[in-house]
């Protein structure tokens, strides 16, 4: 699929500058599963990727649930500790993939404005 999207979302990157770029990443059981992470393998080739998020294992994937059990999806981000110490001024982009109910990208959102960031933008390939 990256292959796919990779000439639009380049064409978009182009056009938009950011201090930092960041992802979504797999949760640790998924990554297992998998062996790969998705987000990241979407964008990768197009941006200099950070990874600034640590993220626990939920009870169940996003996508084994409804409307509203993903809107009450408990926070299950975390900043990794050195990240702590950037910028607050920067302006960051967090990736994802796919943009259902944003619950996801709301909760690594609130995890980085917790913390003091404030210019803060995101981008998902679908919604």
């Amino acid at each position: 699929m990256a292959d796919l999207f990779s000439h639009e979302i380049r064409h978009w990157a182009l056009r938009h500058k950011f201090d930092l770029v960041t992802y979504i990443p797999s949760s640790p059981s998924h990554f297992d599963d998998r062996g790969f992470d998705p987000v990241y393998e979407l964008y990768q080739d197009i941006f200099s990727l950070e990874s600034v998020f640590l993220k626990q294992d939920a009870d169940r994937p996003q996508a084994q649930k409804n409307k509203l059990e993903r809107l009450n999806t408990p926070q299950t981000f975390q900043l990794k500790v050195d990240f702590r110490k950037k910028d607050k001024n920067m302006k960051m982009l967090i990736l994802d993939d796919i943009y259902t109910t944003g619950r996801t990208l709301l909760h690594a959102r609130a995890v980085l404005e917790m913390a003091g960031f404030q210019n803060i933008y995101t981008f998902s390939l679908s919604r």
